[in-house]
């Protein structure tokens, strides 16, 4: 027992790592990519509808990603997506055109289908104890990668131009798969729901629990794809003072990641409720506030949607068997990946008519989710 808790720890950390890795190299370009967009050309609804589908894709692959989770390898399945990767960030580097972006973007979007995968590893490596502290806690170094590095992909960006971005962002993400190689693989586990394996979904715990996360996370994500946008063409920000954001909005996701993680183990819905009341709390800073100290504040405190989506993962996996883990993980990321793609479609049409729109309706609609889910989320 002690040589297996040994290695389950040995392969948290070396999952850590990657993650660590990979936030590092995705940090460079996340938060000035919608700025990248509208310099090949893009307006907002184009830019909104872009995002869009790259959040299309990552919904339709979760749920099948999740089965084969339950039934392949997952360090095989992750070895794919830290493939997928790199490819897909050098193809975005070299287009020239926004229509050009559209693959390499797709594709990053697909590399996500190892979420389930990597929460499924995790899961099982601590033996489904502290699920939520070891989801918080591993995905919150995930975050630490990219503190410093969105301002290091501003200052790329405003010296070299947006293009070397991208291409020491694919560099990073092949130091991260050496970490992946390196995990011990698991046993596929053995389902004991049979030929009723997707009977889970079906339940009306499971539709209750997705309709409400589909609401609370839509109202939180509302705000943030465009805010870059709202920032350079509203206040005047330059890039390299955007890329500053970014960081602080990765400090925010490691403090409240862990924070959340702690609020929330074993109390229903706590942690879940103060990680949007902090996400309100940013959105009317960012729309009041033209002060750079307090629109950073806004962006550390917008770093609470992390833990609340690591809260909401490790959630998912006590509302089913262990061999149904990864189904449950996959479609809970389905509903949160579709509230990303409802959100920037619906944010591009607000900015267009009022850039300030996307912050005042995601205002109104971050309390009704956060009641809805207090008093509907069911007990795990």
């Amino acid at each position: 027992m002690c040589i297996y808790e040994q290695r389950m720890n040995r392969d948290t950390r070396l999952m850590a790592l990657a993650l660590l890795l990979w936030g590092l190299g995705e940090g460079l370009f996340f938060y000035i990519q919608p700025l990248y967009i509208e310099q090949l050309g893009a307006n907002p609804v184009q830019i909104g509808s872009v995002l869009s589908a790259a959040s299309i894709v990552r919904a339709v692959a979760f749920i099948p990603a999740g089965v084969l989770a339950d039934r392949l390898p997952r360090k095989r399945l992750m070895l794919g997506a830290w493939v997928l990767g790199p490819a897909a960030v050098l193809l975005m580097g070299f287009a020239r055109t926004w229509q050009g972006l559209i693959p390499g973007l797709l594709l990053y979007a697909a590399s996500a289908y190892c979420i389930p995968a990597i929460n499924a590893y995790l899961a099982h490596s601590v033996g489904g104890r502290n699920v939520e502290r070891t989801f918080t806690t591993v995905y919150a170094v995930h975050t630490v990668g990219g503190v410093i590095s969105p301002a290091l992909g501003g200052w790329l960006a405003g010296g070299a131009g947006m293009r070397a971005v991208y291409f020491a962002s694919g560099s990073v993400f092949v130091l991260s798969a050496v970490a992946v190689v390196q995990l011990t693989p698991q046993p596929v586990p053995v389902s004991k729901a049979g030929g009723a394996r997707w009977r889970v979904l079906g339940n009306w715990r499971f539709l209750t629990f997705a309709v409400l996360i589909l609401l609370i996370f839509s109202a939180m994500y509302l705000g943030f794809p465009l805010t870059s946008n709202f920032l350079a063409e509203v206040r005047g920000w330059d890039v390299t003072r955007i890329g500053v954001l970014g960081s602080l909005q990765a400090l925010g996701m490691t403090v409240f990641g862990l924070l959340l993680g702690r609020v929330g183990n074993g109390r229903r819905g706590l942690g879940l409720a103060a990680g949007q009341a902090l996400v309100w709390i940013s959105t009317l800073l960012l729309l009041m506030a033209g002060a750079f100290p307090l629109v950073g504040l806004a962006y550390v405190l917008r770093g609470a949607y992390q833990g609340c989506r690591s809260l909401t993962q490790a959630r998912s996996t006590r509302l089913g068997l262990e061999g149904e883990r990864g189904l449950l993980l996959g479609a809970t990321e389905t509903m949160i990946a579709s509230a990303q793609i409802v959100a920037p479609l619906l944010a591009g049409w607000l900015y267009a008519s009022d850039p300030a729109l996307p912050l005042q309706v995601s205002l109104v609609a971050i309390p009704v989710a956060l009641v809805l889910g207090v008093v509907g989320l069911p007990r795990p």
